[in-house]
């Protein structure tokens, strides 16, 4: 309601910010395929009234329509499983022939300030204080229409931000490209489920979702650059931020394909002020983005969309979706009008008059020349973090935890790959840092990080760049 997560899809990487509440956003996943790239999720919390359960989609989209905070917020739970307290499905499909999926990746966020809250008067007031453990839920695949225990590296908590603690929002990630990469069948119903939220009323509202990136080839495709980040910035009419991607080089003559996709959470039906723009220097031209159910003024309006139309492949199917979006739109552009042949960047803007939202994944899917298909230096996320309990140096981690149970399982898995897996706590962000190894230079630590990638099945080695200083 009162602020926004967006989870979104984009390429190439510079930006101003203001604000404090920040993760810095790094690459997840950067390739040239003939393939694409689909986003596919749901709400994972909705209204509870007299005639109307949260499984019964909410598609009050008049100008009188309620917002998340003012309704009794609960979870959504579809599957009629007594081990499940929450549950919402997707529809997954090929766009052309279809084939192997190259990447999966999957994200599930929330406010989350406590378990449980009520307004009295004009006070949100917490009823269960209690805030169990978010960083794993379970995954139902087409493939065995069974559920799968996953366990995400925290992106961003917010319960420890002055400035967001009363919302609390989160968000986690997994990489889950070994269960679909194998998988015979792609197509059909994904499930999640226990994606943790706080329930009835609390300040700013509640909500909650996910949302799955899959990237897969497509031998009708053209060859196309697709990369995404992700991490966290609180955006606020102080507070813009403009990604500039690069790394491609569109067809030297004719039409061609661009298209942004993305996820946000707490973006209001009829709360207006937060625009997406893309700018392009080879043009000099610069468009606001907006579509049918997206207005270039309240881009983020609680709808889960394909360019003009709601996706209805999802049970609950609402229309309005309480604070949760996901958008796939291809960018306009007749005759190369913005984005003309040969170009090599593009900018895209976010910004907000109003309140303030919360931005941690985005990407770009654009058609690329196939002459000028460059070679790809991997990426790895670096972080840094000042502290006085640990040695200075760059840690090669290899997951965060809050659970230890995740944290001893992890430990132990880098044992039968033949790493002495060790853990610092933080006791700041209550999290379990697992890393393998620690180097004076920022090289030494490349050169491990690209050796786990390839002796093990650890998917997205990391580096903490950790500076001490006196308080």
């Amino acid at each position: 309601m009162k602020h926004i997560i967006t989870l979104l899809a984009s390429v190439g990487l510079a930006f101003s910010l203001k604000a404090q509440s920040t993760t810095d956003f790094n690459i997840r996943y950067e390739t040239f395929i003939k393939g694409d790239i689909k986003i596919i999720g749901n709400n994972i919390l909705n209204r509870k009234e007299k005639r109307n359960s949260p499984n019964d989609p909410y598609n009050d989209r008049s100008p009188k329509a309620k917002l998340n905070d003012e309704f009794d917020m609960q979870y959504i739970d579809i599957d009629a499983d007594p081990n499940t307290f929450s549950s919402s499905s997707a529809n997954f499909s090929y766009e052309g022939t279809g084939g192997k999926v190259a990447y999966a990746g999957l994200y599930w966020s929330a406010t989350y300030p406590y378990a449980k809250g009520t307004l009295r008067g004009n006070k949100n007031i917490p009823v269960d204080t209690n805030r169990g453990d978010a960083s794993s839920v379970l995954l139902k695949i087409p493939e065995t229409n069974t559920y799968t225990p996953i366990a995400g590296e925290l992106i961003y908590d917010g319960r420890t931000d002055d400035e967001l603690k009363n919302s609390a929002p989160y968000v986690y990630y997994a990489n889950i490209t070994n269960l679909l990469a194998p998988a015979t069948k792609i197509e059909g119903d994904y499930t999640v489920a226990n994606v943790k939220a706080a329930l009835g009323q609390i300040e700013g509202g509640s909500a909650a979702g996910w949302a799955l990136v899959i990237v897969y080839e497509n031998p009708d495709s053209n060859v196309k650059k697709i990369i995404t980040y992700d991490g966290f910035s609180a955006i606020t009419n102080e507070a813009s931020k403009t990604f500039t991607f690069s790394g491609f080089k569109t067809p030297e003559a004719g039409d061609f394909k661009t298209r942004i996709m993305g996820v946000t959470l707490e973006g209001d039906f009829n709360m207006a002020g937060d625009n997406v723009a893309v700018g392009v220097p080879a043009s000099g031209k610069t468009s606001s983005l907006e579509s049918k159910w997206r207005p270039n003024q309240n881009f983020f309006s609680s709808a889960i969309t394909n360019n003009d139309e709601v996706v209805k492949t999802r049970t609950p199917n609402s229309e309005n979706t309480l604070g949760f979006d996901i958008f796939r739109m291809d960018i306009k552009n007749d005759s190369q009008y913005l984005i003309p042949n040969n170009t090599h960047s593009l900018d895209l803007s976010y910004t907000r008059s109003r309140d303030r939202y919360y931005l941690f994944l985005t990407a770009l899917e654009i058609e690329n020349n196939p002459k000028e298909i460059t070679h790809l230096h991997r990426s790895t996320r670096i972080s840094k973090l000042k502290v006085t309990d640990t040695q200075q140096g760059y840690y090669v981690v290899v997951g965060v935890f809050l659970n230890f149970n995740n944290v001893n399982k992890r430990v132990e898995e880098m044992k039968k790959w033949g790493y002495d897996a060790q853990v610092y706590y933080n006791k700041d962000q209550v999290l379990n840092y697992i890393y393998i190894a620690r180097y004076n230079t920022y090289d030494e630590a490349m050169k491990k990080v690209e050796e786990v990638r390839e002796n093990t099945e650890i998917p997205d080695p990391w580096i903490l760049d950790v500076a001490n200083y006196e308080k």
